[in-house]
Formats: structure tokens, C-alpha cells, sequence
């Protein structure tokens, strides 16, 4: 009878024991699954966040007037105006090249601009091409020095670049200005259709800009054909703008960053 009781009694322990682990076990394996359900919320909010964002940004028009006039506005108002040529360097510390081209008559002139260094001498070239012909017909060199150009032959120079200065020294440009203007019209190419491998886009309007017709000799208040060519920043800086006259560009000037 005593065994029979111990017997019981070990039973009913070892069932309470079992119990016990049973419980246990169930409550290690309800946290486990609120644990896994936890994760798995986690991870599909990431999942929604990454499909959000991606839709986000991979549904921008980079054709649209509003996107290519935020980029090229945002980065041509960096440059456009800088008086001092050298306070370029502000912006592209490894250097830059400036070139610009005026159709006068039957010849172009050109004028190129290479700043390396800062506080050195930027060299430059000057020429005079027939359009005809292509043969060079003038040709000099001259120095970018302490804020002042200093020519070869500074009465040849007049004559050639009777501005004496760049656009960018005292042309604005801005997002606001490019918005205000009537848009004629505007093309976007990507990497892949482009023959330079990059992505470019080019922008024209009909525009009031007095430093331009100052230059091409017309009315300050006749608002001339316009336009902007750019590449994407793969290259650095690169952006070109042109005035057109009878449907031939005749002032036509580029800055490229060196990288």
C-alpha cells in the first residue's frame, strides 16, 4: 500500500513536471511567433518604403520643362554671373576651360580661356576663322592676370572681342528667369540613345537678355532666340548656351569643368 502511494504521488509529480514543461515550451514558442510576426512586419514596411521610394523617383519626368529647368538653373546660377574669372575656382577646384564663338560677317572669332591653377596666369587663345574658307585669318594669344586680360595686341583684341569679357562675367541665369520665359522648345536624351554615353538635354526660348543683345548689337528690350544644352553630372560641369539670329547661332559660349 505505502509503494502504491509514493507511486501515485511520483505520477501526479511528474505529470505537474510535464505540465509544467509543456507550458513553457508553448509560451517560448507564442513568443517566437510574435517575435517572427514582428520581423515580418518590419521587413514588409521596408519592402513598401524601398517600392514607395523607388516609384518616387523612378516616376520623374526628366523630359518635363519643370525638372530640366531645376537642373540647369540650379547649376548654371553657380557660374552665371561671376565677375572675377578666378572666383570660378570656388566652385570647380581642379580647373575649367571657357569658350566662346561670335559669327561677324563672313568670319567667327574664338576665344578660348584654360584655367589649372589658382593664383597663376590663365592662357588663352584668340582667332579669327573665315566661314568660307575655314582658314585662319588672325591669331594671338593673351593672359587672364589679377582679375584683368592682358593681349598680345591689345588694338587687335578690341577689334576682335569688342566686349572684352565673357558672358558668364555678367550674364544671370536662374531657375526663375528660365521660368518666366516662353519655351520654344525642349528634348531630353538618355545614356543609352546618346552618342556621347551620357545623358544631355537641350532647351531653347524666346527671352529678354540686354548683356546678349548688347553684344550682338540690337534692341536691349527685343527678346532673342535662346539656348541651353547640358549634360548630366557624370562629366562635371558642362553647359552651353547660344543667341540665335535668323536662325544661325552667333553667339555661342561653354563652360566644362575639369575633372
Amino acid at each position: 500500500m505505502l509503494n502504491s502511494f509514493f507511486v501515485v504521488k511520483f505520477r501526479i509529480l511528474l505529470g505537474n513536471v510535464v505540465i509544467g514543461i509543456g507550458y513553457g515550451m508553448m509560451e517560448a514558442l507564442k513568443l517566437q511567433s510574435e517575435v517572427f510576426v514582428l520581423n515580418s512586419k518590419k521587413c514588409l514596411w521596408v519592402g513598401l518604403i524601398a517600392i514607395f521610394m523607388t516609384m518616387l523617383f523612378g516616376c520623374v519626368d526628366h523630359t518635363s520643362r519643370g525638372y530640366l529647368e531645376e537642373l540647369s538653373g540650379k547649376e548654371l546660377s553657380r557660374v552665371y554671373p561671376t565677375e572675377n574669372i578666378e572666383d570660378l575656382f570656388e566652385q570647380f577646384p581642379n580647373g575649367f576651360t571657357v569658350s566662346q564663338s561670335r559669327v561677324v560677317g563672313d568670319s567667327t572669332v574664338f576665344v578660348y580661356l584654360k584655367a589649372k591653377e589658382k593664383g597663376k596666369p590663365f592662357v588663352g587663345t584668340m582667332k579669327q576663322i573665315n566661314s568660307k574658307t575655314k582658314e585662319e585669318e588672325i591669331s594671338q594669344t593673351f593672359q587672364y592676370v589679377d582679375g584683368k586680360f592682358v593681349f598680345e595686341n591689345e588694338e587687335e583684341a578690341k577689334k576682335l572681342w569688342p566686349q572684352g569679357k565673357f558672358l558668364f562675367q555678367e550674364l544671370q541665369l536662374n531657375q526663375e528667369m528660365l521660368r518666366k520665359a516662353k519655351l520654344h522648345s525642349n528634348h531630353y536624351t538618355n545614356r543609352e540613345e546618346s552618342p556621347t554615353g551620357d545623358n544631355s538635354f537641350y532647351l531653347e526660348y524666346s527671352i529678354q537678355l540686354p548683356v546678349v543683345n548688347r553684344i550682338l548689337g540690337i534692341d536691349e528690350s527685343q527678346p532673342i532666340d535662346f539656348s541651353i544644352f547640358g549634360h548630366d553630372e557624370s562629366k562635371g560641369f558642362l553647359y552651353e548656351i547660344g543667341a540665335k539670329q535668323d536662325n544661325i547661332t552667333t553667339l555661342w559660349e561653354m563652360i566644362r569643368e575639369i575633372r
